[in-house]
């Protein structure tokens, strides 16, 4: 019997492995785009609403309202949500899935970007940008770009790339992995 739960465990956690879980609730803290190596993005959003009169019941049902709108609008299932944690209304965290930088886009009012290099125009690229050495660089003089994405976000949050961090203009300050943006101007990613 001991022998079969511990095959049962280790084929779950192998499972778990490959198919690449990650508990977004537990891993992120404050405002969180994960974008992923195929162009999916994951949102992590934390907001307080203690203060609030919005009930954890209201606010769940909004949100799924909100996505089953833009999803029947748009005749596919691009946004999901992985999961609303509303234990802790100081801390409400809300983890939505998105098809594509689109659906993204479309559902949050925003106008990020995900492109490859080769694909940005010159003038989108604008000002200096710091290497990942910590060294500023001139766009003409940047090195290994061959094959690299460029995100450009006009938001304030954390960003998480599936992938090494480049370069990136001064809006955005990196740290551990993570790069933090402004929010003042567009913040531009560059990574492989």
């Amino acid at each position: 019997m001991m022998k079969k739960i511990q095959l049962v465990m280790a084929v779950i956690l192998t499972a778990g492995i490959l198919s690449g879980c990650t508990n977004y609730v537990k891993e992120y803290d404050k405002n969180t785009l994960v974008v992923k190596k195929n162009g999916s993005l994951v949102e992590v959003s934390v907001e307080d609403f203690k203060d609030s009169s919005v009930k954890a019941e209201d606010l769940t049902a909004y949100v799924e309202e909100q996505i089953e709108a833009y999803n029947n609008e748009y005749g596919k299932k691009v946004i999901k949500n992985k999961t609303i944690e509303t234990e802790d209304m100081s801390k409400v965290k809300l983890v939505l899935s998105y098809k594509d930088m689109e659906s993204y886009n479309g559902f949050n009012l925003l106008e990020c970007t995900l492109s490859d290099f080769s694909d940005v125009k010159e003038s989108e690229l604008k000002g200096t940008f710091i290497s990942a050495e910590g060294k500023e660089v001139k766009v003409a003089d940047m090195e290994n770009i061959q094959k690299a994405k460029v995100l450009i976000f006009p938001a304030a949050a954390d960003v998480v790339v599936k992938g090494d961090i480049l370069y990136h203009n001064k809006e955005v300050s990196v740290k551990d992995g993570v790069a933090a943006t402004s929010g003042e101007e567009n913040a531009i990613i560059i990574y492989k």
